[in-house]
């Protein structure tokens, strides 16, 4: 094993990158670039919406259900500009197989009376599309659509 001797970051930038960034989320949501690496906790009975910022290579956040179940309407995730370049698969507990491929959506929702506390949705961007990876507890509690 060698040494490591040219390390560049500081001691403070290695513990930021580190941490674990966390957000309770009850009302419209505008994500900032700088907020990369956040998990958001969706926690309100009321819907709101979450916007994506403009795509950029290496952003990537978490949508988690928090212990308040959406009713009034869905909790949405949207591209910025109503792009539909969210791309990727969502999963559900209640079939072994896969709930939905998703291609070309601009929409994730966590959808009234069947999102539960877990259900989480992580998406990364590779500066062109953004790559889901969701998992819910019951079938059809995440979906995705598409603007026209």
């Amino acid at each position: 094993f060698g040494v490591v001797s040219d390390l560049t970051a500081s001691a403070d930038e290695i513990n930021a990158n580190c941490d674990v960034r966390t957000e309770a989320v009850t009302t419209t949501n505008v994500i900032t670039a700088a907020e990369t690496g956040t998990h958001f906790v969706l926690n309100s009975a009321t819907a709101f919406v979450s916007t994506l910022p403009a795509p950029a290579a290496g952003l990537e956040f978490w949508f988690h259900a928090g212990a308040t179940q959406v009713t009034g309407g869905n909790h949405t995730i949207i591209t910025n500009s109503s792009a539909n370049v969210i791309e990727g698969s969502i999963t559900s507990r209640e079939v072994s197989a896969l709930v939905a491929g998703v291609a070309a959506a601009d929409t994730i929702s966590f959808v009234a009376d069947l999102a539960v506390q877990g259900d989480m949705a992580h998406v990364w961007c590779d500066g062109t599309d953004w790559y889901l990876d969701g998992h819910c507890f019951v079938q059809d509690g995440m979906t995705t659509t598409q603007a026209d």
